[in-house]
């Protein structure tokens, strides 16, 4: 379904391992690896500020304002696009493309992977639907994967386009061929970077709201650590991630108390295998239970609950360090060769997010009409392969007038670039 009918053959998180998958990976991993992220900071900085600015004047819009900060912060670094009125067209293409996915990539979802003559199966057959479903989908995929690259390369022919990650590779290569062979390696790989991070990124912090209504001691916790670094004076900024440790831990909590995949990613074994006396063949779908690892009551005591601090003093130099492949928690990332190339890039991306927000606004349970507190339970409904909370009700206020008159200070100078 995904593959052939979807085209998604051009991801390669995807691919079958080998030389076009080798290919796919070192170029993406090139412009992503742990080094290379500190030239996005900015990016992740002025899209972070703009976020709070739309809490302020409309905390009801969740949604829509996670959703606009993660496709523009995406959209800037990989395409340098940042004009909203571009980002927001293509916000809605690359939702239809990626609901399909998420419903395509659940097994089962879709009886022509288990018989796949179906694919042969006219679209106005009765029972067809996933035909008529798999070509929409596939031209929502096909134009998020051409357009924007296209925006991309015209703004460097007009001579305006900013530093991304699409004019960086174009600008190294040295003659047209081998762009010419290239090409479709960048666009596939430009794709998967909005594919992989827009929905999951949203959704990781629409989580975090969650946990601050729902655990407002780590919420006064977090208060006291960005008080006394940055003594109210500023916004948070990402060199301060050291000097941070209790906002990295609520971080690493956040992925690990609702892992929004779950079950991770469908994989194939490559060969057979055999795993505590049960044969595996080659071809075999295997389905990784990150949600069952990441609950594990022997790793982490009481589970359910959320709790930073079974994250703090961790390593020799804190909590700060990226989460590493060797770590349990890796696995929200997911496995093996599969694990997220893009992972650095999304850690920044989140922690700036919940550092500034947590630095200016004082989150808690919406009232009733008796001026008392609704109370939230925290939970959870899947979509496919994703996990997202169920619609809760809250209150979001700047903590204090200072607080306020840096949100509209920043607002203003972003305003005048």
């Amino acid at each position: 379904m995904t593959h052939e009918l979807m085209g998604w053959d051009f991801s390669f998180g995807h691919m079958r391992y080998g030389d076009r998958w080798k290919k796919h990976r070192r170029m993406f991993h090139s412009q992503f690896q742990q080094s290379m992220v500190s030239k996005y900071w900015d990016i992740q900085r002025k899209e972070a500020h703009m976020l709070l600015h739309r809490l302020l004047q409309s905390p009801e819009n969740l949604h829509c304002h996670l959703q606009r900060n993660a496709a523009a912060v995406i959209m800037g670094i990989t395409y340098g696009i940042d004009a909203v009125d571009t980002q927001n067209r293509y916000i809605e293409v690359a939702e239809k493309a990626l609901d399909g996915m998420a419903q395509a990539a659940s097994p089962g979802a879709f009886l022509v992977d288990l018989l796949p003559f179906l694919k042969h199966v006219p679209e106005w057959v009765p029972g067809a639907s996933f035909k008529r479903k798999s070509r929409e989908w596939r031209e929502a995929a096909m134009q998020m994967k051409n357009d924007p690259f296209v925006t991309a390369v015209n703004d460097m022919k007009n001579g305006h386009a900013r530093a991304s990650f699409v004019s960086t590779l174009l600008n190294e290569f040295e003659t047209k061929e081998y762009i010419a062979d290239n090409i479709e390696t960048i666009k596939n790989c430009a794709w998967v970077t909005y594919a992989a991070g827009a929905e999951s990124t949203t959704l990781t912090l629409e989580t975090f709201i969650l946990a601050m209504v729902t655990h407002p001691e780590v919420q006064v916790k977090a208060h006291e650590e960005l008080d006394r670094v940055i003594r109210n004076e500023r916004l948070p900024d990402l060199s301060d991630r050291p000097q941070l440790p209790y906002i990295d831990a609520i971080l690493r909590e956040v992925l690990r108390w609702n892992p929004i995949a779950p079950l991770g990613l469908p994989h194939m074994t490559a060969r057979d295998d055999e795993f505590r006396g049960y044969f595996i063949p080659a071809g075999t779908i295997v389905v990784g239970n990150t949600w069952r690892i990441l609950h594990d009551l022997k790793r982490y005591r009481e589970p359910q609950r959320f709790n930073p601090l079974r994250f703090m003093g961790e390593g020799s130099q804190g909590t700060w360090q990226h989460i590493s492949p060797g770590e349990p928690l890796s696995t929200v990332f997911g496995y093996g060769r599969r694990f997220c190339p893009g992972r650095h890039m999304a850690e920044a991306h989140i922690w700036i997010s919940i550092a500034s927000i947590l630095s200016v606004f004082d989150i808690r349970p919406a009232l009733d009409a008796d001026g008392q507190p609704i109370k939230v339970e925290p939970a959870f409904s899947s979509k496919g392969l994703i996990s997202h909370p169920l619609p809760f009700r809250f209150s979001m206020k700047p903590r204090t007038d200072l607080a306020r008159a840096l949100i509209e200070q920043t607002d203003c100078a972003l305003s005048s670039v």
